[in-house]
């Protein structure tokens, strides 16, 4: 019999808020040894967040805080020596889950056969999958998941 999802997943999910800073973010994953984890707003799924979408927040703080200082540079004053004004600078540094978060992540149903959950995994360039039941959060399948079954000698059709 073919492996489903709910036979594969990780059903202990540690979900995050989307109200939770990005430092905070940062901290969590690092406590939980994960690179990414499940947005939950009101007991539903809202988004997905990983490592990667912090760096990409971030990076575009950087970009943007570069811009707005060139815009403030004077020929008398660099860029490199203009500060932002404090309200600036505390926005940007304030950025949340919510910011960073992709809010279509990808979804299977608990009985979706694993080798289609391999080849969304592969498709899409991601590196995990929600499992749900409506808007029900149930599991996550992982890459590394299937390198395990690989590796027990579990993974056949």
């Amino acid at each position: 019999m073919p492996l489903r999802a709910r036979d594969v997943m990780q059903a202990n999910v540690l979900a995050v808020p989307p109200e939770l800073t990005l430092a905070a973010l940062e901290d969590f994953l690092l406590s939980k040894r994960i690179s990414g984890a499940p947005v939950v707003e009101d007991g539903k799924v809202i988004g997905i967040v990983s490592r990667s979408d912090v760096v990409r927040c971030l990076s575009l703080e950087r970009s943007l805080s570069g811009l707005i200082a060139d815009g403030l540079a004077s020929p008398e004053e660099p860029a490199s020596s203009v500060r932002l004004p404090t309200d600036v600078e505390e926005r940007l540094t304030a950025h949340t889950v919510r910011d960073a978060m992709v809010v279509d992540p990808v979804v299977v149903p608990p009985d979706a056969p694993i080798a289609d959950v391999a080849r969304l995994l592969h498709e899409r360039h991601i590196h995990r999958v929600l499992v749900t039941e409506g808007a029900t959060l149930r599991g996550v399948i992982s890459t590394l998941d299937l390198v395990r079954l690989i590796a027990a000698g579990r993974l056949h059709e």
